[in-house]
């Protein structure tokens, strides 16, 4: 009879001890099918967070890029068209479409020697710019010299810079004529002509002109 009890109890343990191992075969499988779930749903959350990203990132491209063209039109638009070439804007400023480049409508309030002139725009940029704008300058010669226009007096377009009178108006270029002596040239808008005035306490911190100032527009067509 014991005989009989201790085989019974050992097969059961067996079958019991076998079920038991069994068991723990199929949690370890599970385990690792969670593992390998867990680092696939990883991988897919990396890939799906850089592919955001990079749709995000065009994406915000493509809005600047749409709001720097919306921008373009508008300022351009918001202005009078005159003599095919300028837009004249309710802020006082003037966009030449042919250069590309923004003007003060009027000139400076004053006349200044060459130095005054400089410090002049310094100060406006620093104490707040003009039309919003903080990066206004001197314009150089060739710049100036592109609206003269020959024949008429002021030798300008009377339509887009209604205000200019025809006397002298500095330039930001120089011409080193010798080794001691340079010209800082000056564009008169009572004849349309380019002159240079000698440095020296003599010429340009004596001689006083006017100033227009300049930017580069940058939605220029």
């Amino acid at each position: 009879m014991t005989d009989f009890l201790n085989l019974n109890i050992g097969s059961v343990t067996d079958a019991y001890l076998r079920e038991l191992a069994q068991q723990n075969h199929h949690a370890r499988l599970r385990i690792q099918q969670m593992e390998v779930l867990l680092h696939t749903v990883q991988a897919i959350g990396q890939n799906v967070t850089t592919l955001t990203d990079i749709f995000a990132g065009k994406a915000i491209e493509e809005a600047k890029a749409n709001a720097a063209a919306a921008l373009k039109i508008a300022e351009i638009a918001n202005g009078i068209r005159v003599e095919n070439r300028y837009r004249v804007r309710p802020d006082h400023t003037v966009v030449d479409e042919d250069t590309g480049l923004m003007w003060m409508q009027s000139p400076l309030e004053g006349s200044f020697n060459f130095e005054q002139a400089q410090k002049a725009v310094e100060d406006l940029n620093a104490k707040g710019g003009f039309a919003g704008h903080h990066n206004w300058r001197l314009p150089s010669q060739d710049e100036l010299e592109s609206l003269v226009v020959v024949g008429i007096r002021p030798a300008i377009c009377p339509k887009a810079f209604p205000d200019t009178p025809e006397v002298d108006f500095w330039t930001s270029s120089s011409s080193q004529s010798n080794r001691s002596v340079s010209e800082q040239y000056f564009v008169d808008f009572g004849s349309g002509e380019t002159y240079g005035k000698y440095e020296g306490i003599e010429n340009t911190k004596i001689c006083r002109m006017t100033v227009r100032l300049v930017r580069f527009f940058r939605n220029a067509v």
